[in-house]
């Protein structure tokens, strides 16, 4: 259920042992071929999906669009905020939520430039409050990269951003807000070596923190996403929507 759709009187009624999800997104380029709105659009996607499955056994939070993007204002249109910001703001949103007596939240990130805050938010309210509540903090990548690997054509560098996974999850979401005719041919990658590079379902051991204009090589884009499709936006979605739900069920039971 979506938070900002029930009354006070409402959400008083839920079990405070309910799981409360927050995505974090992003408002920033994605390439030619994509809209700004992309990691924004997967995180609500991905909710609508857990919420048509799950009803009233979640309730899901507004998405916080904007997010942390430095690494991508080289290209117009990208929107950004300090880490400090940010961490305020969602650190706010999430201490209303445990105010009001709710036990369970799991943050899901869908910006990779998210990462690094986004645990230390988690951390900060673990260690504040864990021995009351449980908080949880992974990507719609992580949970289920086992699969996701498996699902791909392009490979580990193929699934950067804008890429494989993300411009198939746009076919069968927003489909209208996808260019084709746009698309960059081939892999867009600077790559670094086999130690620091590395896609959505990870590779790499050493992290080398470059912007995306540089590790792009100018175009925006991060993979191959010309072996992009709605049916394996589909089939992407169908195992991120399973591993969540397996998350959310087990944190109630988490010690």
């Amino acid at each position: 259920m979506n938070w900002e759709d029930l009354s006070t009187v409402d959400l008083d009624k839920f079990d405070r042992e309910t799981p409360v999800l927050l995505n974090i997104a992003a408002i920033e380029q994605h390439g030619p071929h994509l809209p700004v709105s992309v990691d924004s659009d997967i995180g609500e996607f991905f909710l609508k999906e857990l919420n048509k499955k799950l009803g009233n056994g979640i309730l899901t939070l507004p998405c916080v669009k904007v997010g942390c993007s430095e690494h991508h204002m080289d290209f117009t249109g990208s929107l950004t905020v300090t880490h400090e910001a940010f961490m305020n703001y969602v650190l706010g949103i999430l201490e209303s939520v445990l105010h009001h007596g709710f036990r369970n939240i799991l943050i899901l990130n869908s910006h990779g430039g998210n990462n690094a805050i986004g645990k230390v938010i988690a951390e900060k309210l673990g260690v504040k409050c864990g021995r009351n509540v449980r908080i949880l903090f992974t990507a719609w990548w992580r949970a289920a990269a086992e699969q996701l690997a498996a699902i791909s054509d392009s490979g580990k560098l193929g699934t950067g951003h804008a890429c494989e996974f993300e411009t198939s999850i746009m076919l069968l979401a927003q489909p209208q807000k996808v260019n084709l005719d746009r698309m960059p041919e081939g892999l867009q990658f600077e790559q670094a070596g086999k130690r620091y590079d590395a896609g959505l379902t990870g590779g790499n051991t050493v992290d080398y923190i470059r912007s995306m204009k540089r590790i792009s090589g100018g175009s925006g884009v991060v993979g191959d996403a010309t072996t992009a499709s709605a049916e394996k936006g589909q089939l992407i979605t169908n195992v991120v929507i399973e591993e969540l739900s397996r998350i959310l069920a087990e944190m109630k039971e988490l010690p």
